[in-house]
């Protein structure tokens, strides 16, 4: 038997392992049950899966969070349009509002004042040499706009004349400009000549001149127009005196005005045009 199983115990201890390892592979691979090799696979298998599952949720909510973004995008990006609508809608409605006070106030104005008409035209741009003050407005010869022409606001503030033409624009040199000579008044009906003068359009101001001998201007009065010429109606505000001095001739005074309106502020302005008077017969107008 020793013999026997020293001289055949490798060929059966080959068949007893085949023979174990075929019941072991008919018990692993038995239905129902799941083998070491597939539990392996499971083991690396799961977190993986679990991981590709978190990365598909994460990716759908960064999508669903990118969809909502560009949506309340394009709704802010609306909701600004709207509001610089509004914004705009607001800002002509005090346009509106400011040019119907302006008008109102022309009303109250120009009842009483006779034989005159107004045009009313808006500031485009304003000179820009150093040596004039003028600027130019919307308004020429096809409304019937004339060199020479006085410009005004709508409460009677003297602005300036109309010193050039075009077929829908003109020039307006202002009261403070060197070339501007108009007839002036005092408070008191004394008259005087208010000038423009280069050392004072850079101030701002214009000089009184010509004030006749023994009158002496007083500080604050108001300067109108005095109508003399027939061409810039009597009573428009030209401005304030702020300084009264002796002329070198140490005869006559001169002051200095400062105008009741901001020209720099300017935004609509009135050319006055005088309409000629009907002739009278027998008491009726022809």
């Amino acid at each position: 038997m020793k013999q026997y199983l020293k001289k055949h115990g490798v060929i059966i201890g080959i068949v007893t392992f085949v023979m174990v390892l075929i019941a072991l592979v008919a018990v692993l691979f038995a239905p129902g049950r799941v083998s070491f090799v597939q539990n392996g696979v499971n083991a690396i298998a799961r977190p993986v899966e679990t991981g590709i599952r978190n990365l598909v949720g994460t990716l759908e909510r960064m999508y669903t969070h990118m969809h909502n973004y560009d949506t309340l995008e394009e709704r802010y990006e609306e909701l600004l349009d709207r509001l610089a609508e509004y914004e705009r809608l607001v800002r002509r409605a005090a346009e509106i509002e400011e040019e119907n006070e302006r008008l109102r106030a022309l009303f109250e104005f120009a009842s009483e004042m006779d034989h005159v008409q107004f045009i009313d035209a808006y500031v485009l741009t304003w000179d820009a040499s150093n040596w004039a003050s003028a600027f130019t407005i919307d308004r020429g010869s096809e409304f019937g706009i004339n060199v020479g022409d006085p410009v005004m606001t709508e409460r009677g503030e003297f602005i300036g004349i109309v010193r050039d033409v075009g077929r829908s624009w003109a020039s307006i040199q202002t009261v403070l400009d060197p070339a501007t000579r108009i007839g002036g008044q005092m408070r008191t009906g004394v008259p005087a000549v208010a000038e423009g003068n280069f050392a004072l359009m850079h101030q701002g101001h214009l000089r009184l001149s010509y004030v006749p001998s023994g009158e002496v201007p007083l500080l604050n009065d108001m300067v109108t127009t005095s109508g003399l010429g027939g061409i810039i109606p009597a009573g428009l505000t030209i401005g304030r005196i702020i300084h009264v001095s002796m002329e070198g001739t140490g005869v006559t005074y001169y002051a200095v005005l400062e105008p009741v309106v901001d020209l720099s502020r300017l935004t609509q302005v009135f050319i006055v045009q005088r309409l000629e008077e009907p002739d009278v017969e027998d008491g009726e107008y022809e």
